[in-house]
Protein backbone atom coordinates (compact mmCIF):
# COMPACT_ATOMS: atom_id res chain seq x y z
CA UNK A 1 0.00 0.00 0.00
CA UNK A 2 2.56 2.39 1.06
CA UNK A 3 4.49 1.66 -2.91
CA UNK A 4 1.64 2.60 -4.22
CA UNK A 5 1.08 6.15 -2.08
CA UNK A 6 4.67 6.66 -3.47
CA UNK A 7 4.15 6.30 -7.09
CA UNK A 8 0.66 8.38 -6.91
CA UNK A 9 2.39 11.51 -5.13
CA UNK A 10 4.57 11.23 -7.93
CA UNK A 11 2.10 11.26 -10.30
CA UNK A 12 -0.25 13.46 -8.83
CA UNK A 13 1.27 15.52 -7.02
CA UNK A 14 -1.61 17.72 -6.05
CA UNK A 15 -3.70 15.25 -4.97
CA UNK A 16 -0.80 14.42 -2.20
CA UNK A 17 -0.75 18.28 -1.60
CA UNK A 18 -4.54 18.35 -0.77
CA UNK A 19 -3.95 15.06 1.66
CA UNK A 20 -0.88 16.72 3.30
CA UNK A 21 -3.15 20.26 3.94
CA UNK A 22 -5.83 17.95 5.27
CA UNK A 23 -3.54 16.18 7.89
CA UNK A 24 -1.81 19.29 8.62
CA UNK A 25 -5.00 20.95 9.42
CA UNK A 26 -6.04 18.82 12.33
CA UNK A 27 -2.92 20.59 13.97
CA UNK A 28 -2.81 23.98 12.51
CA UNK A 29 -5.66 25.30 14.18
CA UNK A 30 -6.73 26.40 17.80
CA UNK A 31 -9.58 26.23 20.11
CA UNK A 32 -10.40 27.83 23.66
CA UNK A 33 -13.19 26.19 24.95
CA UNK A 34 -11.06 23.41 27.06
CA UNK A 35 -7.87 24.87 28.80
CA UNK A 36 -4.69 26.14 27.68
CA UNK A 37 -4.89 29.86 26.72
CA UNK A 38 -2.08 32.31 25.74
CA UNK A 39 -0.98 33.69 22.67
CA UNK A 40 1.84 32.32 20.21
CA UNK A 41 2.20 35.51 17.80
CA UNK A 42 5.29 36.76 16.88
CA UNK A 43 6.77 39.79 15.07
CA UNK A 44 8.46 38.11 12.46
CA UNK A 45 7.46 38.12 8.71
CA UNK A 46 8.11 35.94 6.16
CA UNK A 47 5.89 36.89 3.95
CA UNK A 48 3.48 40.09 2.88
CA UNK A 49 0.20 39.43 1.61
CA UNK A 50 -1.81 43.03 0.79
CA UNK A 51 -1.71 44.28 4.67
CA UNK A 52 -1.81 40.56 6.20
CA UNK A 53 1.60 38.75 6.89
CA UNK A 54 2.95 35.13 7.48
CA UNK A 55 4.67 35.15 10.25
CA UNK A 56 7.87 32.86 10.48
CA UNK A 57 6.27 30.66 13.32
CA UNK A 58 3.44 29.90 10.85
CA UNK A 59 5.74 28.75 8.06
CA UNK A 60 8.16 26.59 9.85
CA UNK A 61 4.79 24.98 11.70
CA UNK A 62 2.98 24.19 8.41
CA UNK A 63 6.75 23.24 6.76
CA UNK A 64 6.91 20.59 9.93
CA UNK A 65 4.08 19.03 8.89
CA UNK A 66 4.51 18.74 5.34
CA UNK A 67 8.27 17.46 6.03
CA UNK A 68 6.85 15.03 8.27
CA UNK A 69 4.74 13.06 5.64
CA UNK A 70 7.34 13.81 3.04
CA UNK A 71 10.06 11.74 5.02
CA UNK A 72 7.51 8.87 5.99
CA UNK A 73 6.64 8.86 2.55
CA UNK A 74 10.25 8.82 0.55
CA UNK A 75 12.78 8.62 3.53
CA UNK A 76 13.86 12.19 2.85
CA UNK A 77 14.32 11.36 -0.43
CA UNK A 78 12.69 14.23 -2.03
CA UNK A 79 13.28 18.02 -3.15
CA UNK A 80 13.11 19.91 0.40
CA UNK A 81 13.50 23.69 -1.90
CA UNK A 82 10.45 22.76 -3.34
CA UNK A 83 8.81 21.64 -1.00
CA UNK A 84 9.56 24.42 1.05
CA UNK A 85 7.90 26.70 -2.25
CA UNK A 86 5.27 25.03 -2.50
CA UNK A 87 4.88 25.25 1.46
CA UNK A 88 5.02 29.26 0.77
CA UNK A 89 2.39 29.07 -2.04
CA UNK A 90 -0.21 27.36 -0.18
CA UNK A 91 0.06 29.58 3.30
CA UNK A 92 -0.52 32.71 0.40
CA UNK A 93 -3.71 30.77 -1.03
CA UNK A 94 -4.37 30.75 2.33
CA UNK A 95 -4.44 34.02 3.02
CA UNK A 96 -5.82 35.14 -0.06
CA UNK A 97 -8.87 33.20 0.68
CA UNK A 98 -9.52 34.32 3.57
CA UNK A 99 -8.87 38.03 2.44
CA UNK A 100 -11.84 36.97 -0.24
CA UNK A 101 -13.81 35.31 2.69
CA UNK A 102 -14.11 38.73 4.24
CA UNK A 103 -14.76 40.90 0.82
CA UNK A 104 -17.89 38.80 0.90
CA UNK A 105 -18.62 39.31 4.74
CA UNK A 106 -18.70 35.47 5.30
CA UNK A 107 -18.60 34.35 8.82
CA UNK A 108 -18.29 31.00 10.68
CA UNK A 109 -20.31 30.41 13.87
CA UNK A 110 -18.98 29.59 17.46
CA UNK A 111 -21.15 26.49 17.15
CA UNK A 112 -20.33 25.44 13.67
CA UNK A 113 -16.43 25.79 14.94
CA UNK A 114 -17.12 23.92 17.86
CA UNK A 115 -19.26 21.37 16.36
CA UNK A 116 -15.79 21.15 13.49
CA UNK A 117 -13.14 20.35 15.97
CA UNK A 118 -15.72 17.81 18.05
CA UNK A 119 -16.07 16.11 14.78
CA UNK A 120 -12.30 15.49 14.27
CA UNK A 121 -11.86 12.03 14.40
CA UNK A 122 -7.87 13.02 16.17
CA UNK A 123 -9.59 13.98 19.15
CA UNK A 124 -11.70 10.75 19.77
CA UNK A 125 -11.47 7.74 22.17
CA UNK A 126 -14.03 4.99 21.38
CA UNK A 127 -15.99 7.27 18.79
CA UNK A 128 -16.18 10.07 21.46
CA UNK A 129 -14.54 13.57 21.81
CA UNK A 130 -11.78 13.59 24.39
CA UNK A 131 -11.26 16.55 26.00
CA UNK A 132 -7.86 15.08 27.77
CA UNK A 133 -6.71 13.43 24.77
CA UNK A 134 -7.58 17.15 22.70
CA UNK A 135 -5.10 18.83 25.51
CA UNK A 136 -2.05 16.24 25.08
CA UNK A 137 -2.54 16.75 21.05
CA UNK A 138 -2.14 20.32 20.87
CA UNK A 139 0.59 20.55 23.61
CA UNK A 140 2.71 17.90 21.75
CA UNK A 141 1.95 20.07 18.65
CA UNK A 142 3.25 23.15 20.51
CA UNK A 143 -0.22 24.72 19.83
CA UNK A 144 -2.70 26.36 22.01
CA UNK A 145 -6.17 26.07 22.34
CA UNK A 146 -6.73 29.84 21.66
CA UNK A 147 -4.46 29.34 18.61
CA UNK A 148 -6.05 26.40 17.60
CA UNK A 149 -10.03 28.11 17.35
CA UNK A 150 -8.39 30.90 15.15
CA UNK A 151 -6.86 28.65 12.61
CA UNK A 152 -9.95 25.99 12.53
CA UNK A 153 -12.07 29.25 12.19
CA UNK A 154 -9.42 30.71 9.05
CA UNK A 155 -10.01 26.85 7.46
CA UNK A 156 -14.04 26.82 7.62
CA UNK A 157 -14.41 30.35 6.23
CA UNK A 158 -11.84 28.94 3.54
CA UNK A 159 -13.85 25.88 2.85
CA UNK A 160 -17.01 28.45 2.98
CA UNK A 161 -15.75 30.87 0.20
CA UNK A 162 -14.14 28.12 -2.06
CA UNK A 163 -17.57 26.28 -2.05
CA UNK A 164 -19.28 29.39 -3.33
CA UNK A 165 -16.94 29.68 -6.10
CA UNK A 166 -17.10 25.41 -6.78
CA UNK A 167 -21.13 25.26 -6.73
CA UNK A 168 -21.42 28.21 -9.29
CA UNK A 169 -19.57 25.73 -11.96
CA UNK A 170 -22.13 23.51 -13.86
CA UNK A 171 -21.20 21.52 -16.49
CA UNK A 172 -22.70 22.35 -20.05
CA UNK A 173 -24.81 20.39 -22.01
CA UNK A 174 -21.99 18.84 -24.31
CA UNK A 175 -19.81 18.20 -21.31
CA UNK A 176 -22.59 15.80 -19.62
CA UNK A 177 -23.24 14.44 -22.66
CA UNK A 178 -19.34 13.65 -23.10
CA UNK A 179 -18.69 12.63 -19.67
CA UNK A 180 -21.64 10.26 -19.40
CA UNK A 181 -20.51 8.44 -22.79
CA UNK A 182 -16.94 8.24 -22.10
CA UNK A 183 -16.31 4.76 -20.96
CA UNK A 184 -19.27 2.70 -21.95
CA UNK A 185 -18.44 0.09 -19.34
CA UNK A 186 -18.71 2.22 -16.46
CA UNK A 187 -22.84 0.87 -15.26
CA UNK A 188 -24.01 4.01 -13.89
CA UNK A 189 -22.58 7.53 -16.20
CA UNK A 190 -23.79 9.55 -13.53
CA UNK A 191 -20.46 9.10 -11.36
CA UNK A 192 -18.86 9.89 -14.70
CA UNK A 193 -20.71 13.17 -14.83
CA UNK A 194 -20.00 13.67 -10.74
CA UNK A 195 -16.36 13.02 -11.18
CA UNK A 196 -15.94 15.30 -14.85
CA UNK A 197 -18.23 18.19 -12.44
CA UNK A 198 -16.00 18.10 -9.44
CA UNK A 199 -12.49 18.10 -11.80
CA UNK A 200 -14.37 21.65 -13.49
CA UNK A 201 -14.85 22.71 -10.35
CA UNK A 202 -11.20 22.36 -8.91
CA UNK A 203 -10.00 23.84 -12.10
CA UNK A 204 -12.36 26.89 -11.74
CA UNK A 205 -11.06 27.33 -7.57
CA UNK A 206 -7.55 27.26 -8.79
CA UNK A 207 -7.91 29.37 -11.69
CA UNK A 208 -9.95 31.88 -9.34
CA UNK A 209 -7.07 31.99 -6.97
CA UNK A 210 -4.47 32.37 -9.36
CA UNK A 211 -5.96 35.49 -10.00
CA UNK A 212 -6.54 37.26 -6.76
CA UNK A 213 -2.27 36.39 -6.94
CA UNK A 214 -2.13 38.38 -9.87
CA UNK A 215 -4.32 41.42 -8.34
CA UNK A 216 -2.02 41.07 -4.91
CA UNK A 217 0.93 42.45 -3.63
CA UNK A 218 2.53 39.40 -2.14
CA UNK A 219 6.12 39.78 -0.70
CA UNK A 220 8.19 36.80 0.26
CA UNK A 221 11.48 36.86 2.10
CA UNK A 222 13.32 33.85 0.03
CA UNK A 223 16.69 34.22 1.94
CA UNK A 224 14.57 32.86 5.02
CA UNK A 225 12.64 29.65 3.38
Amino acid sequence: MLKNIREGAIDNPWFFRIIMLGIAAVFAVSMGWWGFGGDERVDNTIVQVGEERITIDEYKRAYRNESRFYRELFQDDYDDAALRQRVVEALVEQKLWLQEARRMSLAVSDDTLRGSVVALEAFHTDGKFDPALYQRILSREQFTPKSFEAKQREALLIKKVQGIIKNGVSLTPAEIKDAAESDPEIPDPSRSVEARLSQKRERAAKAYVLSLKGKSSILIKEELL
